[in-house]
């Protein structure tokens, strides 16, 4: 993947939002067709690609790591939830994608997604994508915190042993 291409979805992966765009009144089978477009365009780019460090900043958030730090330092605490990262993440890759992509088809025309899609950061609608990046993180922050909360669980019972 070239640097334009890193730098223009570098942002477009890092949480997932949707801000209400023009597809938010599409008909169900047209809804569909964005969602595959969508899953389509976080596929091949991988925007999905910053759930594990999404993960470790959240959890280096948490409580939960401030006891993970007075049990065996902050150097093994760290370690430690990277290595449980790395285990307890995969297994959620797909349904992140599958929230990022909804938020995308939530957000985005199927004009522009196909644009998206074919074109990527060559897109006349990719500046229009980094603009609603904060809404479409913001959006994610919703609608998988319920995720994010079990994979974090996850995560530190995973340190821990």
């Amino acid at each position: 993947m070239t640097s334009s291409r890193r730098h223009f979805f570098a942002h477009s992966a890092a949480l997932l939002s949707l801000a209400g765009g023009a597809a938010s009144f599409a008909l169900p089978a047209q809804a569909a067709k964005l969602v595959d477009m969508a899953q389509a365009m976080v596929e091949k780019y991988k925007l999905g690609h910053s759930l594990p460090q999404v993960a470790l900043q959240l959890s280096a958030k948490s409580p939960d790591y401030q006891l993970l730090i007075d049990k065996m330092g902050a150097q093994a605490a760290q370690q430690q939830l990277i290595a449980a990262a790395r285990q307890v993440v995969p297994p959620y890759q797909k349904q992140w994608d599958t929230l990022l992509a909804n938020a995308y088809a939530q957000t985005f025309s199927e004009v522009q997604l196909k644009s998206l899609l074919d074109l990527g950061p060559k897109s006349p609608h990719a500046q229009l994508m980094q603009s609603k990046q904060a809404n479409i993180n913001q959006q994610m922050q919703k609608i998988a915190s319920g995720m994010l909360r079990e994979l974090l669980g996850k995560m530190f019972v995973a340190a821990q042993q």
